[in-house]
């Protein structure tokens, strides 16, 4: 029987009304808005980041070291292996570069040094200075010195113009092309 009262004295005593709210101050405080990526977006995987634009084009970046600016909306990388695939997580482009600055606004990313871009099926390679990926457009540029190699034949000039699939190409300025002919050219087979 004594435990009853012992009962009672806790629930009275537990259930106390929680003080009075302070009262308002007459300025109130702004609260931070702070943008949160949705989780299609930005997964983390085991030290690699996976992005989706807003197309849903899905890349995977990973870099040797990232200073990310807040303010700004973008993201300073080194050593990048950047990975495109297709909407069936089908590899389609591989880049490769010393340095590269993802934009998040604009949704580009631009590669500096001696890039390198390679296509997965054909194994097509484009080399330049520096090249630029608009993920909104799906297309690349590639600026400062490009080499486009297919096979035997070498493409080389100031500038290239292509699409995230390396399908088709446009070289431009002091443009100079190399290749393999099999047989004469000048035979006609007659």
């Amino acid at each position: 029987m004594r435990q009853i009262p012992l009962l009672i004295g806790l629930m009275f005593f537990g259930c106390a009304a929680p003080p009075p709210a302070p009262e308002p101050t007459a300025t109130p405080t702004p609260k931070a808005v702070l943008k949160t990526p949705h989780k299609e977006d930005l997964v983390t995987q085991a030290g690699k980041a996976i992005f989706r634009t807003k197309k849903g084009k899905l890349w995977l970046m990973e870099a040797f070291n990232v200073r990310y600016n807040d303010g700004k909306q973008q993201a300073h990388l080194d050593n990048v292996d950047w990975t495109l695939s297709d909407a069936k997580g089908r590899k389609k482009i591989r880049i490769q570069a010393p340095r590269a600055v993802y934009r998040m606004e604009t949704e580009t990313v631009e590669f500096e040094g001696q890039v390198q871009a390679r296509r997965y099926d054909t194994r097509e390679l484009l080399k330049a200075n520096k090249v630029v990926w608009d993920g909104k457009t799906g297309v690349l540029r590639g600026s400062q010195g490009v080499s486009w190699v297919k096979g035997v034949t070498k493409v080389q000039g100031d500038s290239a113009v292509t699409n995230d699939k390396l399908d088709h190409i446009v070289v431009d300025g002091h443009v100079k092309v190399t290749t393999v002919l099999e047989g004469d050219p000048f035979d006609s087979g007659v």
